[in-house]
C-alpha cells in the first residue's frame, strides 16, 4: 500500500466507510432509501388528512418539525454536522400516525423529543440505536397518558376543520378479540379506513400497497412483514376456530400493517441475516396475538416490537454465519 496515501483515498468508491449498521451492499444511500419509505406512507398520510381534518395535519407537522429541531440541536450541542437522511422525518411522520386525532397538540412535539433524543442520539445516532424511536415515543405517551392514547377517533370521508368524534364502541378487532364475526360492512371500512381508531392505523389498504412499494424497491425483505402477518393469520385461524372475518379483523385491524412493513422493518432495530429476519418475524407475530388474545389491551404493536427490539442482538449472535475455517 502507498504510505503516502491515505485510506480514504485508496478505497472504493462504491463501499465507504463502514460504521454502524446498517451495511448495505448496493448503492442506494440512507437519504434516498428514507425518501421512498416517506413517498410509501405518503397515501396513508393524505388518507388521515382527509378523514381527520386540519387537526391530523397539525400533529405531522408538530411531530415531523420537532424531530428535526430536536436532532439539530442534538447536533449543534456537540458541535457535529447535522446529517441530512431524512431519518428524523420518517420518525415524525410514524410517531404521528400511531396518535390518535384528538390528542392535544403536544403530544406529538413531546413524543418526538424523547423519540429522538432518548432513543436515537443517546445511544449514537442513526444505526446504533437499539429501539425505534417512533415507537419509544408513543411508548411513554402511552403509558402516562393512558386514556387520551387509547381513545379510538370516528373518521369522517371528508375534509373537516370542525371537531372529532372519540368512540367508545367496539372496533372490529375488539369484536374479533371477542371470538364475534365481523359482518361485511365491517370488512369494508376496515380496507378503507373508515374506522374508528388512530390515525392512519385505519388505513390498511394503503398501508398494504406502501409496503408492497418497499418490497418492489428492494428497501426491505419479504422475510419480516410476511413471516409475521403469517404467523398472525395461523394464531387467529386457530383461536377463531377458522373464522375468515376473525383472522381479516388481526390482519386489516389495529397496527398490523403499519407494524409488519414499516416499524419491524426498521435496519437499525431489525436482524441482520436472513435467518434471523424470518426468527424476528414469527417471534413478532406469535408476542402480538398473545398481546391480544391475554392481555386488556386488543393491540400492542408498539411494546412487542420494543420488546423483540431488545432480543435482536442475542438474535444476530446466533445467526451470524461462521467464518469459512473456523470451527464451530
Amino acid at each position: 500500500m502507498d504510505k503516502h496515501r491515505s485510506f480514504e483515498e485508496l478505497r472504493s468508491p462504491l463501499y465507504p466507510l463502514m460504521e454502524a449498521s446498517p451495511h448495505l451492499l448496493f448503492r442506494e444511500k440512507t437519504d434516498r432509501i428514507m425518501q421512498l419509505v416517506l413517498f410509501a406512507l405518503l397515501p396513508s398520510v393524505v388518507a388521515s388528512i382527509v378523514f381527520f381534518g386540519f387537526r391530523s395535519l397539525l400533529l405531522y407537522l408538530i411531530a415531523i418539525g420537532t424531530c428535526l429541531f430536536s436532532e439539530f440541536l442534538w447536533f449543534k450541542i456537540r458541535k457535529n454536522t447535522l446529517p441530512k437522511d431524512y431519518s428524523a422525518a420518517v420518525t415524525g411522520v410514524l410517531l404521528a400516525m400511531s396518535l390518535p386525532a384528538s390528542v392535544p397538540l403536544w403530544y406529538p412535539a413531546l413524543g418526538g423529543a424523547i423519540g429522538i433524543i432518548l432513543a436515537k442520539e443517546l445511544f449514537g445516532g442513526i444505526g446504533r440505536n437499539l429501539l425505534n424511536p417512533a415507537l419509544t415515543g408513543r411508548a411513554v405517551l402511552r403509558l402516562v397518558f393512558v386514556t387520551e392514547m387509547s381513545a379510538n377517533v370516528q373518521p369522517h370521508p371528508f375534509f373537516s376543520l370542525g371537531g372529532l368524534d372519540v368512540v367508545s364502541s367496539a372496533t372490529p378487532l375488539m369484536d374479533a378479540k371477542a371470538g364475534e364475526s365481523l359482518s361485511s360492512g365491517q370488512l369494508l371500512d376496515s380496507l378503507t379506513g373508515l374506522i374508528a381508531g388512530k390515525n392512519a392505523e385505519t388505513t390498511a389498504i394503503l398501508l398494504l400497497l406502501g409496503g408492497l412499494f418497499l418490497l418492489l424497491k428492494k428497501v426491505i425483505t419479504w422475510r419480516i412483514p410476511f413471516c409475521m402477518i403469517g404467523t398472525v393469520v395461523i394464531i387467529a385461524l386457530i383461536l377463531g376456530n377458522g373464522d375468515p372475518t376473525i383472522v381479516f379483523a388481526h390482519v386489516f385491524g389495529g397496527a398490523t400493517m403499519l407494524g409488519a412493513f414499516f416499524m419491524a422493518t426498521d435496519y437499525s432495530t431489525s436482524p441482520t441475516t436472513p435467518k434471523g429476519e424470518i426468527i424476528y418475524g414469527i417471534c413478532c407475530g406469535i408476542l402480538l396475538m398473545a398481546w391480544r388474545t391475554f392481555s386488556s389491551m386488543p393491540e400492542g404493536m408498539t411494546f412487542i416490537l420494543l420488546i423483540m427490539n431488545c432480543f435482536v442482538p442475542l438474535i444476530d449472535h446466533w445467526m451470524i454465519p461462521r467464518p469459512y475455517g473456523v470451527k464451530k
